[in-house]
């Protein structure tokens, strides 16, 4: 009877545990995407490049599980051979293939000795169930330059995203 019960707790204490780590994985999640800025783009000009990325069912295997997603953090860098100041301003905008599009997070009058990596200000007030659940998601970068690059740049996007489980999937 004794080895019954320590059974019992042992198999509950290795499920919820692996329930919570799954929890955890869900309801954080990253989004990662790149685009080039080509040498010889027009300065202080409204320019924008579209990045296929993933969903959350395709990052963690269970969209149904989780919902009020927002975005935590959101970050973007360059290589180390170029500064983030030459952007006057970032626009990161999500989409589903397209359409229904809203603002994640942005930068405006980006200082010139900024460094190669600046964080940006988040869209607190909105949540992106619709896109990140949906099949086919797209980052948009809306930028203007403040001087023509002479070699592409390599723009790296990184957003954070948090949400809370769905106990009703």
């Amino acid at each position: 009877m004794k080895n019954l019960f320590l059974s019992a707790i042992v198999a509950t204490a290795t499920l919820a545990s692996c329930s919570t780590v799954s929890s955890i994985l869900q309801n954080t999640f990253p989004y990662n995407a790149t685009i080039l800025v080509t040498a010889g783009s027009p300065a202080n000009t409204t320019l924008s490049n579209v990045s296929v990325a993933q969903s959350i069912n395709q990052l963690t295997g269970s969209g149904a599980n989780v919902k009020d997603i927002r975005v935590s953090n959101a970050t973007i860098s360059v290589g180390s051979n170029t500064s983030m100041g030459i952007f006057k301003s970032v626009k990161v905008y999500l989409s589903n293939n397209g359409s229904n599009e809203v603002l994640v997070a942005s930068r405006e009058d980006i200082p010139d000795n900024v460094g190669t990596s600046l964080s940006l200000d988040l869209n607190t007030s909105s949540t992106f169930d619709h896109i990140m659940k949906s099949g086919a998601v797209q980052e948009r970068l809306v930028y203007v330059l403040k001087q023509s690059p002479t070699s592409d740049i390599s723009v790296k996007t990184s957003l954070g995203f948090s949400s809370v489980p769905n106990t009703n999937p």
